[in-house]
């Protein structure tokens, strides 16, 4: 679609959300409970049916529910651009090797901003909240926000 109409594609990647809140009670979890299991399969009937109609496979069978999330003390999102992917002058990606190649490509671009993130949270002397609220309040541009080397 990106090479149909000449479009730039930027990898991006992020992480932190594991840091918002804590899943402690799934589906499977809420299914084992007679009275929630049949408030969820009246609450999707009711919803006009499967709501990912046309989808295949096991994601298209599983209902909507709300999970149980315990929040967490706020952490930390890390984001990060890769390079563009100039698209356009790349010739017929309507071929499937092409295309293939130019999505391995940027999934590979992807996977490794997601990959250095991760480090780069581990290594953060400023994930904390904690940690991050006393260095700011210490510095002498207190609008600034302390952040790792990149």
């Amino acid at each position: 679609m990106a090479a149909r109409f000449g479009a730039t594609i930027v990898p991006f990647g992020v992480v932190g959300e594991d840091d918002i809140g804590e899943l402690v009670f799934d589906y499977n979890d809420q299914m084992k409970i007679p009275y929630l299991k049949q408030w969820i399969e009246d609450h999707n009937k009711q919803a006009g049916g499967n709501i990912r109609a046309g989808m295949e496979g096991e994601v298209a069978n599983q209902d909507m529910y709300y999970p149980g999330v315990i929040p967490k003390i706020p952490g930390r999102f890390y984001y990060l651009f890769g390079k563009p992917i100039e698209t356009r002058g790349m010739g017929n990606l309507k071929d499937r090797d092409s295309a293939n190649e130019v999505y391995l490509r940027i999934k590979s671009d992807v996977e490794g901003l997601i990959s250095y993130l991760k480090t780069k949270r581990e290594e953060d002397p400023y994930r904390s909240i904690v940690q991050r609220a006393i260095s700011q309040y210490s510095m002498v541009d207190p609008s600034e926000v302390p952040t790792f080397e990149p």
